[in-house]
């Protein structure tokens, strides 16, 4: 399995400083103005309503990811990115044959170790028997 990964890499103060903004801003723009618009939306209707609570930009924050979340649930598989499984790919022979092959390396890399614990515990508890005569 050749997969790249890309690596981002932080230099000093500098880099931490602007890693923060960039956070900073996707926060802002993805949370906080959405948060602010609700809050406003919901603001001006509830003026036309006697009793209707008012918000903050906190409620109004909660109340965007409530609507977003609950879109994202509602149309999934619509969207590049969805809630739902992965079709499993049909396996192949060959494939199982090396996940076989990979599995059986592994077993032979454990088993020496494992005859060597077994070893040292024969050896102690014959020196035990010993030490008992």
């Amino acid at each position: 399995m050749n997969r790249k990964f890309s690596v981002i890499k932080i230099n000093g103060f500098k880099g931490i400083m602007f890693a923060v903004f960039i956070a900073g801003c996707l926060i802002a723009g993805f949370l906080t103005f959405p948060g602010w618009l609700c809050m406003h939306i919901w603001n001006f209707i509830a003026g036309y309503f006697s009793n209707m609570p008012v918000m903050t930009l906190t409620h109004g924050i909660i109340l965007w990811c409530i609507l977003a979340l609950s879109f994202y649930a509602i149309n999934k598989g619509n969207f590049a990115i969805s809630f739902g499984s992965a079709v499993p790919a049909q396996p192949s022979e060959e494939r199982i044959k090396e996940i076989i092959k990979q599995i059986n390396e592994k077993n032979a890399q454990i088993l020496p170790v494992m005859k060597n614990n077994d070893k040292m515990d024969e050896d102690s508890h014959n020196s035990d028997d010993k030490l008992i005569k």
